[in-house]
């Protein structure tokens, strides 16, 4: 098979898995409302680790020590 072939194949058998797994996360998100809940939950967390992120890559030694513990 020539390798412009296998590109294609690659890229056609991407974009079939793709299309399954958003189809899937659809067919979850629609049916499960403990689903929806967990990902409303996780962006929280996501959100709270990228501002946790944040202020722990500051130049000074102890920035960290500027967060609350609860």
């Amino acid at each position: 098979m020539p390798p412009r072939f296998q590109v294609f194949e690659k890229v056609a058998f991407s974009l079939v898995v793709m299309s399954a797994v958003l189809c899937s996360g659809y067919i979850a998100w629609e049916t499960s409302p403990d689903f929806q809940d967990a990902v409303h939950a996780s962006a929280t967390a996501v959100r709270w680790s990228g501002d946790y992120s944040f202020i722990c890559a500051s130049t000074t030694t102890n920035a960290c020590d500027q967060l609350p513990l609860d």
